[in-house]
């Protein structure tokens, strides 16, 4: 197409994980509800338009997880959507009642009479603080709910399928069978998506590119002091995070997936949330990458220019740069900020055919006001989420996407191209000396750091990443764990949790958010031998911030009675989960399945959870001991039972022997001085679970618990401690 504008189009798709890495479960179903509503069907409408080519962005975790879903993975909303109306609990009913609606009100609840009737019916269940409860929701109703949120959670592209078509037909009065039918179909679609766009790359109509493996912020990796670069005074965690080879670790894999699935390295990547620094740069070009994108305000910067806009703007941005690298050049492109907000916030309220006029009116536009300036071959870069902002559009997009692929087809002095294709076209011919930090949301990153919650997770992070570090010089952990623990350090370094912390976003789960960052911070301190610090235990939402320098103190008083006696009691104890850091030796049944410990300036406090089941005549627990004595106190397992230690080896002493109890849970005080454990010192220890004087469980199952003692005045230094 002579005197085309070049529109690079490119649809990012990223879900984070949303698997608990101590349960295993999956607590939220946005993946493959996405599935059904846009991840296949964005290609499909595509594809009717040959014409039109387009680049998507697919994320490595978001592929990983749709496998997942693809062999069987379920999660929380999916369970009890499957299950029998008549068998869910109360509490499961109130979960319906709560998270059942979670969708765009006026494109995705108020169309359907029957939704907004279950609607008002379930606020009338959970009822508030002046409103009389009604009687709970029918079986019927239940039923009706579980099928009606997975229906319109199915993109239009589809309802003429079955039993899509008959369910929106019939509209109420769901089987249960008519209801499974929808959520195995729902699972089926799922597992077609990656066959979908690798035909669609196939055709040569579409690229493929990438991000960052578990998309992480690249240039915080690289250093949390980056933002300075661009905002001096923004309030940055100290000690700062350093893990450039982690940066590396996530290109490198990320190119290495792709290469498995679709069959060879990817040109392009994304970096999440477009978030670039030169270092980061240098990381993307060694990773093998051959050209990336990111927001025209960093190319602002990177020209020296307050921010976008301006004489000249136009020639400046329609155009690809090279930037030189440690590791070689790179091609790197620039998003039209306003153009791809048109999309992503704006054209939902429009008339379809009159947004898609508009859009290529304006990419005509500014490809002329860049011949204009000077710039004869002008490329128009579009980048924004594929999956999210559907839900706001008339048929989740569909007649807007129609009818913007069908200008382009027809010319309209403009030409759909990939990122690819644009770059083979128009190769870069400027270079540009330095790119400074920056995203396509914030120039200083302060959507991912700064704020004092944000500032917390990445301390944690970091202490954390120590610990490993620790372990792989010494050898203390096995190279499995080692890897593993590895592993969830990569994952806690995704972009979504620290979006979520501070108050700038606002998500009806952000509690869930919050326990998946730290659930693999907790696996990870345990993967390496190590109990994870109540720090990590506790939510990190509304989270002071705190002196970096100090490590946390394990300082409890327990009530030693055999249960939860008050919520704070153990809540600032460490913690060792034994359940989530099994192996390929995986023990089919454990007993000991969480330790808590923690102690004051006379006495060490350890709990168990888990025991109860295993009481019996046989059975024992044992505190095993190595420094400053070898000694081993033994607590018969007797359900109800309460009494003193008994002490064998060196702490075998007169004096106060301590005490147990044994009921819910299992809580042993363990005085410091019959281990000869004054101030400073540092106590070596583990659990063990005695079954016929053999032992059966131990945790830590390698290596021991370290903790030292307190100083003799540490209470009266910190009587505020809980």
């Amino acid at each position: 197409m002579a005197d085309s504008v070049l529109l690079a189009l490119v649809w990012h798709m990223h879900q984070p994980s949303y698997r608990d890495a101590l349960t295993g479960r999956v607590l939220l179903p946005w993946t493959r509800l996405h599935a059904t509503k846009d991840y296949g069907d964005m290609v499909s409408v595509l594809r009717r338009h040959p014409r039109v080519h387009a680049t998507f962005n697919l994320t490595p975790v978001l592929l990983d997880q749709l496998e997942a879903i693809a062999s069987g993975e379920s999660d929380t909303f999916l369970d009890l959507a499957r299950t029998r109306a008549e068998e869910l609990t109360p509490e499961e009913q109130r979960f319906l009642s709560r998270h059942f609606f979670s969708v765009n009100p006026a494109r995705m609840l108020e169309p359907y009479p029957r939704y907004r009737e279950l609607r008002t019916r379930a606020a009338a269940v959970i009822g508030g603080p002046r409103l009389p409860r009604e009687q709970p929701l029918t079986p019927e109703e239940i039923r009706d709910l579980q099928t009606w949120f997975h229906l319109v959670w199915v993109d239009p592209e589809y309802r003429d399928q079955e039993p899509i078509r008959s369910l929106f037909k019939k509209g109420r009065g769901f089987t249960e069978e008519e209801k499974r039918s929808l959520l195995d179909w729902g699972v089926a679609l799922a597992s077609r998506v990656v066959e979908v766009y690798r035909d669609a790359m196939g055709s040569g109509q579409i690229e493929i590119s990438t991000s960052a493996y578990h998309h992480p912020i690249l240039p915080l990796l690289v250093t949390t002091d980056a933002p300075r670069e661009v905002s001096p005074t923004i309030a940055l965690p100290q000690p700062s995070y350093s893990a450039p080879e982690d940066a590396a670790a996530q290109l490198s894999r990320a190119s290495a997936s792709h290469a498995l699935r679709f069959g060879a390295p990817p040109r392009g990547t994304w970096p999440p949330e477009g978030s670039v620094s030169q270092q980061a740069l240098t990381l993307v070009r060694e990773a093998g990458f051959s050209w990336c994108a990111s927001d025209e305000t960093v190319l602002a910067r990177a020209l020296g220019r307050s921010e976008p806009g301006g004489d000249g703007w136009a020639a400046a941005l329609c155009r690809p740069y090279r930037v030189e690298t440690g590791k070689g050049a790179i091609s790197i492109l620039f998003r039209e900020r306003p153009l791809s907000d048109r999309i992503g916030f704006l054209y939902a309220a429009w008339e379809p055919e009159r947004a898609a006029e508009d859009f290529v009116t304006r990419v005509r536009e500014y490809g002329a006001r860049a011949r204009r300036e000077g710039r004869n071959d002008p490329v128009v870069t579009v980048i924004l989420d594929g999956e999210n902002c559907w839900e706001s559009y008339q048929d989740d997009g569909r007649p807007f996407l129609e009818a913007l692929y069908r200008r382009l087809e027809e010319g309209n002095g403009v030409e759909a191209v990939t990122v690819g294709e644009a770059l083979e076209r128009v190769p870069p011919s400027d270079t540009l000396p330095h790119v400074p930090v920056g995203s396509w949301i914030a120039p200083d990153l302060s959507v991912w750091v700064g704020h004092a919650e944000k500032n917390r997770a990445w301390s944690e992070i970091r202490r954390l990443r120590e610990r490993f570090q620790e372990a792989d010089r010494s050898g203390s952990a096995a190279p499995a764990r080692l890897k593993n623990a590895y592993e969830e350090i990569l994952l806690a370094e995704a972009s979504d949790w620290f979006w979520w912390y501070g108050d700038d976003h606002q998500s009806a789960h952000k509690d869930e958010f919050d326990a998946l960052f730290r659930s693999h911070l907790i696996r990870g301190y345990n993967l390496l031998g190590l109990p994870a610090p109540a720090t990590v235990r506790r939510s990190l939402r509304g989270a002071a911030p705190y002196s970096e320098d100090v490590e946390h103190v394990p300082y409890i008083t327990p009530t030693v009675d055999g249960r939860d006696t008050h919520f704070y009691e153990w809540r600032n104890a460490e913690l060792f989960d034994a359940i989530s850091v099994q192996g390929a030796d995986h023990k089919s049944t454990l007993f000991m399945r969480r330790v808590l410990f923690g102690l004051n300036v006379r006495d060490l406090f350890v709990r168990v959870d888990g025991l109860s089941t295993a009481a019996g005549a046989s059975r024992a627990v044992r505190l095993r001991f190595t420094e400053p004595l070898r000694a081993e106190a033994r607590i018969p397992l007797e359900l109800g039972s309460r009494g003193a230690l008994a002490w064998t080896g060196e702490g075998a002493s007169a004096g106060d022997a301590g005490e147990y109890a044994i009921g819910r849970v299992i809580e042993i005080r363990a005085p410091l001085a019959r281990l000869g454990a004054g101030p400073g010192a540092l106590l070596r220890w583990r659990v063990e679970l005695e079954d016929g004087g053999e032992i059966a469980e131990v945790i830590p199952r390698t290596g021991e618990l370290t903790t030292p003692t307190l100083e003799p005045d540490f209470e009266a230094r910190n009587w505020s401690a809980t």
